[in-house]
Protein backbone atom coordinates (compact mmCIF):
# COMPACT_ATOMS: atom_id res chain seq x y z
CA UNK A 1 0.00 0.00 0.00
CA UNK A 2 1.08 3.28 -1.15
CA UNK A 3 2.39 5.52 2.26
CA UNK A 4 0.31 9.19 2.12
CA UNK A 5 2.09 12.20 2.60
CA UNK A 6 0.56 15.62 2.73
CA UNK A 7 2.35 18.49 0.58
CA UNK A 8 3.09 22.09 0.22
CA UNK A 9 3.23 24.47 -2.01
CA UNK A 10 6.27 25.18 -3.50
CA UNK A 11 6.50 28.99 -3.24
CA UNK A 12 5.73 30.72 0.13
CA UNK A 13 3.22 33.42 -1.23
CA UNK A 14 2.72 36.36 1.35
CA UNK A 15 -1.52 36.85 0.94
CA UNK A 16 -2.50 40.70 1.54
CA UNK A 17 -6.04 41.81 2.28
CA UNK A 18 -9.09 41.63 -0.20
CA UNK A 19 -8.56 43.68 -2.55
CA UNK A 20 -12.03 46.45 -3.22
CA UNK A 21 -12.78 44.07 -6.29
CA UNK A 22 -15.50 41.38 -6.56
CA UNK A 23 -14.48 37.48 -6.28
CA UNK A 24 -13.26 35.69 -8.92
CA UNK A 25 -15.48 32.92 -10.10
CA UNK A 26 -14.29 29.57 -9.32
CA UNK A 27 -13.72 26.13 -11.32
CA UNK A 28 -17.04 23.63 -11.23
CA UNK A 29 -14.43 21.19 -11.98
CA UNK A 30 -12.48 21.74 -8.61
CA UNK A 31 -15.54 21.81 -6.34
CA UNK A 32 -18.30 18.97 -6.06
CA UNK A 33 -21.21 19.14 -7.64
CA UNK A 34 -24.27 21.12 -7.10
CA UNK A 35 -26.10 18.75 -9.02
CA UNK A 36 -24.97 15.55 -8.43
CA UNK A 37 -27.28 14.05 -6.09
CA UNK A 38 -24.91 11.77 -3.98
CA UNK A 39 -23.77 14.87 -2.39
CA UNK A 40 -25.48 16.47 0.47
CA UNK A 41 -28.52 17.89 -0.22
CA UNK A 42 -29.14 22.22 -0.50
CA UNK A 43 -30.81 23.52 2.65
CA UNK A 44 -34.42 24.59 1.24
CA UNK A 45 -34.91 28.24 1.34
CA UNK A 46 -36.19 29.52 4.99
CA UNK A 47 -38.91 31.96 5.53
CA UNK A 48 -39.65 34.19 6.51
CA UNK A 49 -36.46 35.96 6.66
CA UNK A 50 -35.82 38.81 9.30
CA UNK A 51 -36.82 41.88 8.82
CA UNK A 52 -34.63 43.25 11.26
CA UNK A 53 -31.59 43.19 12.93
CA UNK A 54 -31.22 40.39 15.92
CA UNK A 55 -29.79 42.25 19.62
CA UNK A 56 -26.44 41.15 19.68
CA UNK A 57 -24.78 43.72 21.72
CA UNK A 58 -21.44 43.99 23.17
CA UNK A 59 -21.07 41.90 26.49
CA UNK A 60 -21.75 44.57 29.83
CA UNK A 61 -18.64 45.89 31.72
CA UNK A 62 -18.19 46.69 34.99
CA UNK A 63 -15.22 49.64 34.74
CA UNK A 64 -13.50 51.29 38.05
CA UNK A 65 -13.12 54.58 36.33
CA UNK A 66 -15.68 54.62 33.07
CA UNK A 67 -14.54 57.90 32.36
CA UNK A 68 -11.22 56.25 31.66
CA UNK A 69 -12.38 53.45 29.71
CA UNK A 70 -15.59 53.76 27.85
CA UNK A 71 -17.47 51.06 27.03
CA UNK A 72 -17.79 50.21 23.81
CA UNK A 73 -20.85 51.48 21.47
CA UNK A 74 -24.13 49.27 20.57
CA UNK A 75 -23.19 47.21 17.42
CA UNK A 76 -25.47 44.99 16.32
CA UNK A 77 -24.78 42.03 13.36
CA UNK A 78 -26.91 41.03 10.80
CA UNK A 79 -28.73 37.85 11.89
CA UNK A 80 -27.02 35.60 8.76
CA UNK A 81 -23.79 36.12 10.93
CA UNK A 82 -24.85 36.22 14.62
CA UNK A 83 -23.40 33.62 16.91
CA UNK A 84 -26.30 32.45 19.10
CA UNK A 85 -25.11 29.72 21.22
CA UNK A 86 -28.53 28.42 22.83
CA UNK A 87 -30.05 28.19 18.38
CA UNK A 88 -28.94 26.91 15.51
CA UNK A 89 -27.24 29.14 12.76
CA UNK A 90 -29.50 30.91 10.14
CA UNK A 91 -27.34 29.14 7.69
CA UNK A 92 -25.30 26.06 6.74
CA UNK A 93 -21.71 26.94 6.00
CA UNK A 94 -18.48 24.93 5.45
CA UNK A 95 -15.70 27.20 5.44
CA UNK A 96 -13.77 25.07 3.41
CA UNK A 97 -16.06 25.64 0.55
CA UNK A 98 -16.52 29.32 -1.43
CA UNK A 99 -19.68 30.93 -0.39
CA UNK A 100 -21.13 30.64 -3.65
CA UNK A 101 -24.00 28.23 -2.29
CA UNK A 102 -25.15 30.88 0.30
CA UNK A 103 -27.48 32.24 -2.52
CA UNK A 104 -29.33 29.33 -2.51
CA UNK A 105 -30.51 29.19 1.08
CA UNK A 106 -31.35 32.98 1.38
CA UNK A 107 -31.96 35.73 -1.74
CA UNK A 108 -28.78 37.15 -3.14
CA UNK A 109 -30.21 40.85 -2.14
CA UNK A 110 -29.56 39.65 1.71
CA UNK A 111 -26.27 39.32 1.11
CA UNK A 112 -25.94 42.18 -0.25
CA UNK A 113 -27.06 44.41 3.49
CA UNK A 114 -24.67 45.46 5.52
CA UNK A 115 -22.78 43.38 8.05
CA UNK A 116 -23.30 45.53 11.25
CA UNK A 117 -26.03 48.00 11.96
CA UNK A 118 -24.45 50.79 11.95
CA UNK A 119 -22.60 50.40 9.00
CA UNK A 120 -18.77 49.66 9.56
CA UNK A 121 -16.08 49.80 6.72
CA UNK A 122 -13.76 47.15 8.05
CA UNK A 123 -13.97 44.12 10.85
CA UNK A 124 -11.47 42.13 12.20
CA UNK A 125 -12.34 38.65 12.69
CA UNK A 126 -10.26 36.50 15.17
CA UNK A 127 -11.01 33.31 16.53
CA UNK A 128 -9.82 30.39 19.36
CA UNK A 129 -9.45 27.97 16.56
CA UNK A 130 -6.28 29.71 14.10
CA UNK A 131 -3.66 32.44 15.01
CA UNK A 132 -4.52 34.72 12.42
CA UNK A 133 -6.41 37.99 12.05
CA UNK A 134 -8.87 37.62 8.98
CA UNK A 135 -9.63 41.78 8.13
CA UNK A 136 -12.76 42.03 6.13
CA UNK A 137 -12.78 45.34 3.39
CA UNK A 138 -15.68 46.31 1.21
CA UNK A 139 -15.45 44.40 -1.77
CA UNK A 140 -17.20 47.27 -4.36
CA UNK A 141 -15.41 50.15 -5.38
CA UNK A 142 -16.78 53.29 -3.76
CA UNK A 143 -18.37 51.58 -1.18
CA UNK A 144 -17.18 52.18 2.66
CA UNK A 145 -19.44 49.65 4.24
CA UNK A 146 -18.73 46.06 4.69
CA UNK A 147 -21.85 43.44 3.78
CA UNK A 148 -22.80 40.06 4.49
CA UNK A 149 -21.24 38.47 1.45
CA UNK A 150 -17.89 40.44 2.32
CA UNK A 151 -17.77 38.71 5.56
CA UNK A 152 -18.29 34.97 3.93
CA UNK A 153 -15.83 35.54 0.78
CA UNK A 154 -12.75 37.16 3.49
CA UNK A 155 -13.84 34.32 5.86
CA UNK A 156 -13.02 31.57 2.87
CA UNK A 157 -9.89 33.40 1.22
CA UNK A 158 -8.82 34.38 4.49
CA UNK A 159 -8.43 30.20 5.58
CA UNK A 160 -6.84 29.52 1.65
CA UNK A 161 -3.30 30.34 2.03
CA UNK A 162 -0.90 27.12 2.07
CA UNK A 163 0.46 26.47 5.31
CA UNK A 164 4.52 26.75 5.39
CA UNK A 165 6.22 23.60 6.42
CA UNK A 166 8.08 25.50 9.12
CA UNK A 167 4.47 26.14 10.35
CA UNK A 168 3.20 22.75 10.15
CA UNK A 169 5.78 21.41 12.08
CA UNK A 170 4.85 23.21 15.14
CA UNK A 171 1.24 22.44 14.79
CA UNK A 172 -0.04 19.73 17.50
CA UNK A 173 -2.44 16.85 16.34
CA UNK A 174 -0.66 16.73 12.77
CA UNK A 175 -2.79 13.53 11.84
CA UNK A 176 -5.94 15.23 12.23
CA UNK A 177 -4.47 17.94 10.31
CA UNK A 178 -3.40 15.62 7.33
CA UNK A 179 -6.98 13.52 7.81
CA UNK A 180 -8.77 17.11 7.07
CA UNK A 181 -5.71 17.85 4.58
CA UNK A 182 -7.19 14.50 2.22
CA UNK A 183 -10.23 14.66 3.03
CA UNK A 184 -10.64 18.34 1.49
CA UNK A 185 -8.82 17.25 -1.39
CA UNK A 186 -11.08 13.87 -1.49
CA UNK A 187 -14.76 15.91 -2.49
CA UNK A 188 -12.72 17.00 -5.86
CA UNK A 189 -14.51 14.71 -8.01
CA UNK A 190 -12.44 15.65 -10.73
CA UNK A 191 -8.72 13.41 -11.06
CA UNK A 192 -6.66 16.01 -12.89
CA UNK A 193 -8.14 18.55 -10.16
CA UNK A 194 -8.18 16.79 -7.11
CA UNK A 195 -4.37 15.93 -8.34
CA UNK A 196 -3.31 19.65 -8.34
CA UNK A 197 -5.22 20.35 -5.20
CA UNK A 198 -3.24 18.12 -3.26
CA UNK A 199 0.05 20.00 -5.03
CA UNK A 200 -1.30 23.03 -3.70
CA UNK A 201 -0.34 21.24 -0.34
CA UNK A 202 -2.07 22.23 3.34
CA UNK A 203 -4.18 25.56 3.91
CA UNK A 204 -4.90 27.03 6.87
CA UNK A 205 -8.12 25.37 6.63
CA UNK A 206 -6.68 21.95 7.33
CA UNK A 207 -5.59 23.22 10.50
CA UNK A 208 -9.24 23.28 11.84
CA UNK A 209 -9.09 19.70 11.96
CA UNK A 210 -12.57 19.44 10.37
CA UNK A 211 -14.22 21.90 12.00
CA UNK A 212 -15.14 24.07 9.70
CA UNK A 213 -18.96 24.72 10.21
CA UNK A 214 -19.68 28.50 10.80
CA UNK A 215 -21.69 28.84 13.67
CA UNK A 216 -21.67 33.20 13.84
CA UNK A 217 -19.64 36.24 14.94
CA UNK A 218 -19.89 37.40 18.22
CA UNK A 219 -18.50 40.77 19.52
CA UNK A 220 -16.02 41.88 21.96
CA UNK A 221 -14.22 44.05 23.86
CA UNK A 222 -11.23 45.24 21.77
CA UNK A 223 -13.07 47.52 19.47
CA UNK A 224 -16.26 47.70 17.87
CA UNK A 225 -15.02 46.16 14.68
CA UNK A 226 -13.57 43.45 16.10
CA UNK A 227 -15.35 39.87 15.82
CA UNK A 228 -14.79 36.67 17.17
CA UNK A 229 -15.74 33.50 15.03
CA UNK A 230 -17.05 30.34 16.39
CA UNK A 231 -16.74 27.16 14.86
CA UNK A 232 -18.77 23.15 14.59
Amino acid sequence: MATKRVHFAATNVLYSPIPNTPSPSFSISSLPSEEDSSGPSTPPLLEPIPTSYPATPFPSIIEPFPELSPPPPHIQIHFLLAFTPTTDPSLIYDLSLPPNYLTEQFPSQVFSEPATNPPLPNLVITSSQFPWKIVVNPSHDHSDVVTVSDVFTALYHGLRPSVHPAEYETTLDRDLVDAAYYARCGRVRDADARLLERRKGVKRVDTLKGRTQFLGLAGTVKSPNHWELYLA
